[in-house]
């Protein structure tokens, strides 16, 4: 074993060593940035619930056990606004349970019914919308600038804990004119139904006008419940509630935008029969009937001509005292105040100097990024059929021509719990935008982040294979072409997920725990509330559990990518000093490296068994350094030596089959026409993997180049970030231009990650490191931050010429890494 090693299992702090017999106190000291400390100012806090209380630390025991925390962590996520897919919506983490959902259209012209607001859909034009505030559990604040219908929207989400079934919530819908002087007349209907088993109790005979529609239900989940829906505002200028309530088929609430319109144009057509003038306000209403003696749905319509507010009120039946409106109102109060103080506790921007404006907008970036949480669940369609052996019809392209027979198939249910990159162009989980994702996360909300990443690790097969893209159901494969829903057991995607746990373990290596020893050696306890953002962050017994519980499946799922992605060396006369360590990308076209996550990005010419790819083996280097971490950790030291081999082997390699002397840049590797290894050189963002993975030597001369190609303008470099593709290249620009020129954020963080943590202060090269580092870093922020000052939105790419954010907005998935690159600092 290394004196490194010796030194990472000496150093960890928690290690499974023996405990001090005798705890008299526990101090929480944090040496990083991280928000680890016992928080008391949160909402949760002051609610006096969502904690885990009275903790015992006592003589040789754990202080809680693994059941209390996960029953503590499952009360408190159990509900949220779980539907990113929509522009507010809520549900519980439970398959076929309650559901509820906002739409609104305009009504001061008659094809305001033809525009119905439901799902996020960037062809509705808004000129901004998104969550201003949002810590993950207990509360957010979203606002909605519709500009057609000339209507800002507010939707305000507060959860209230208590009871055996996730506490109850309430949330605020208002709306008032962006333009004033201008007309604003708009009807909004909200919806709730259980898309299971359950019914409602709904009673129309006591709906009265102006007056708070309550109704009760009842799920296996969920026990009984109570709704309430009530308008707090502009009631006197409204028409009066029309509504719907039915009984649905399972599997049906998501499609309540097609059924409302459809039983609207009903009531309208009917309306019209009768020979009378209406205005498109009177019109477009829905039939106020019972469709059905029993009922699982019930939608209610409001109309109104100028500002308005309404709440909808959900009660638990087993929680000891309602939600109101007065303990919304101070609920929201507390909650706001309570994310201001602790985001400035966890990333520290005011004390860095940044202004309010950008403070602000920090805030939003993270809180779309957690507001766009999703809960899914349904069924997967995967192709397991036999592909053809290595050297057969490999001619062919893509996925479904390697197969002889294919067979795509429904898999059995599942669930998955995670963030999404847009909640208007992919609201669904994808594997490698996920690990990004959690590294934010986390940094919030330690035990939120550890929930996500489990949540995945369930979706892993027995060979150790996790769906690339995860299309749940039929609302989630509803927003995907066809052509993209099958999934493909042979398809890898990066392994971003171990970036996220290395920051976990970082934040373990942050946290000190201090024991103090009576000198008589009497035992002694201390009580206290632990909150659950943190529970497997400060107590070491469930930290050194979780991961010891996750290791198998990140260890099955590291030797399926080196056993499926591996490459042939020897075979093609490659000389290197491992004869293992190269492997190449399956589910190749001509065009396309969809598994590697950079899409269009060139590649050789034809796809050929004999390719060899820098970023696949730079990744893979990645993963076995932070096993070999995660292993000694929990004392696998036999595998962690392992490990340590596998990196050893894989840098070597790396520069024995990728570095090209003469373009002094890492490349792909192929064959010529006389299947003689050659290399496949574009520069751009795979020539940066290495460097990127922190597999290159601080002071080896490959890095020195690498540096000059980042900060070269005729190459990569500009003032927006640097570009995908060097502007040298023959494909710079072309076809699709995906990956073929535009700033992706997600691999301008990793440059400016590793530059700081690897090159800088260190080897020859360090001051063309720290340079690049401050000026690549100030590039990013300041033009994330104009171009969502300019537009509204954080967005997918950014263009190289101009720094204009494009394609899809708001995508506040990887891009939301700009917040870890505030919180970095400045290299001095």
């Amino acid at each position: 074993m290394t004196d490194r090693h010796s030194r990472l299992r000496t150093r960890l702090w928690f290690s499974l060593s023996a405990s001090l017999a005798t705890i008299v106190a526990v101090s929480l000291v944090m040496t990083g940035s991280a928000d680890a400390s016992i928080s008391h100012d949160s909402p949760m806090d002051a609610s006096g619930s969502f904690h885990l209380n009275d903790i015992q630390f006592q003589s040789g025991g754990n202080a809680f056990s693994s059941v209390e925390a996960a029953a503590a962590q499952n009360q408190s996520l159990l509900w949220g606004v779980y539907r990113p897919n929509l522009y507010f919506g809520t549900r519980p983490r439970l398959p076929n349970s309650v559901m509820t959902g906002l739409m609104w259209f305009g009504t001061q012209d008659y094809s305001g019914i033809d525009n119905i607001r439901h799902g996020c859909e960037e062809g509705d034009k808004f000129e901004k919308y998104g969550w201003l505030k949002h810590d993950g559990r207990s509360f957010g604040v979203q606002q909605l600038k519709d500009t057609r219908n000339n209507v800002e929207l507010t939707t305000d989400f507060i959860k209230i804990p208590g009871g055996e079934h996730g506490g109850s919530w309430g949330a605020r819908i208002s709306g008032k004119p962006i333009r004033q002087g201008e007309p604003m007349s708009i009807s909004a209907i909200y919806y709730m139904g259980i898309d299971g088993e359950g019914n409602f109790d709904i009673n129309t005979k006591k709906f009265a006008p102006k007056s708070p529609v309550q109704f009760g239900g009842n799920t296996p989940d969920l026990g009984n419940f109570e709704f309430t829906v009530e308008q707090t505002k502009g009631a006197d200028k409204s028409s009066p509630i029309h509504y719907l309530s039915a009984e649905l088929p399972l599997n049906s609430v998501w499609r309540m935008k097609d059924f409302s319109r459809e039983m609207i144009i009903q009531s309208a057509q009917k309306a019209q029969d009768s020979g009378r003038q209406f205005t498109p306000q009177q019109l477009f209403t829905l039939p106020s009937q019972s469709l059905g003696e029993t009922s699982n749905l019930l939608a209610l319509q409001m109309s109104y001509d100028g500002e308005f507010e309404f709440e909808v009120r959900f009660n638990s039946k087993s929680s000891p005292s309602p939600v109101t409106s007065a303990t919304m109102s101070s609920g929201l109060s507390r909650a706001i105040d309570a994310f201001d103080k602790r985001f400035e506790r966890t990333f520290h921007l005011k004390e860095s100097g940044y202004s309010d404006s950008m403070v602000d907008f920090a805030k939003a970036t993270m809180s779309n990024l957690i507001g766009g949480m999703g809960f899914f669940h349904g069924s997967a369609i995967v192709d397991e059929s036999p592909t053809f052996e290595d050297g057969q019809n490999e001619h062919l392209e893509g996925p479904v021509a390697r197969r002889p027979s294919p067979d795509p198939q429904m898999t059995l249910p599942a669930s998955l719990f995670t963030a999404v990159p847009s909640r208007s162009f992919f609201p669904r989980g994808f594997y490698w935008d996920e690990g990004f994702h959690q590294s934010l996360m986390g940094q919030w909300d330690n035990d939120l982040s550890l929930e996500v990443i489990e949540s995945w690790y369930n979706r892993q097969d027995n060979d150790g294979w996790i769906q690339r893209e995860q299309i749940l159901g039929d609302e989630a494969r509803s927003r995907v072409p066809k052509e993209f829903q099958v999934q493909y057991p042979e398809h890898a995607n990066p392994p971003t997920f171990l970036q996220a746990i290395s920051c976990y373990i970082a934040r373990l290596n942050n946290v000190t725990q201090v024991y103090s020893v009576d000198a008589l050696g009497d035992s002694a306890s201390l009580d206290h509330e632990l909150d659950v953002t943190n529970a497997r962050l400060v107590n070491r017994e469930l930290a050194t559990e979780y991961l010891s519980n996750l290791y198998p499946k990140l260890r099955t799922n590291y030797q399926w990518m080196r056993r499926t992605m591996q490459g042939k060396i020897r075979e093609y006369g490659r000389h290197s000093r491992s004869r293992m360590e190269g492997y190449r990308w399956r589910g190749r076209t001509m065009t396309h490296t969809l598994t590697s996550g950079l899409d269009d990005y060139p590649r050789a010419a034809s796809p050929h068994v004999a390719e060899l790819h820098v970023d696949l083996l730079s990744w893979i280097g990645f993963m076995s350094r932070n096993l070999q971490d995660i292993a000694t950790l929990i004392g696998e030291e036999d595998d962690a030596e392992e490990f340590e081999e596998h990196y050893a082997n894989i840098k070597a390699n790396i520069h024995d089959l990728h570095w090209n002397n003469n373009e002094k840049t890492f490349c792909d590797v192929t064959v010529d026409e006389n299947e003689d290894s050659v290399h496949v050189c574009h520069k751009g963002y795979v020539s940066l993997f290495p460097v990127l993975m922190g597999l290159v030597d601080a002071d080896s001369d490959e890095l020195g180049h690498i540096l000059d190609l980042m900060y070269d303008p005729e190459e990569m470099w500009t003032p927006y970030g640097l570009r995908s593709l060097s502007a040298k290249d023959e494909f710079f620009g072309t076809g699709e231009n995906y990956w073929k020129g535009p700033i992706w954020i997600n691999i301008n963080y990793l440059a400016v990650h590793s530059l700081k943590t690897n090159y800088v202060g260190k080897g020859p090269h360090q001051a063309k490191a720290k340079k690049i580092y401050n000026e690549l870093r100030d590039n990013l922020i300041h033009n994330i931050f104009k171009e969502y000052d300019r537009s509204g939105f954080v967005w997918e790419q950014y263009n190289d010429k101009t720094g204009y954010g494009q394609r899809s907005h708001p995508f506040t998935g990887w891009t939301s890494m700009v917040v870890l690159m505030m919180q970095m600092g400045r290299a001095e």
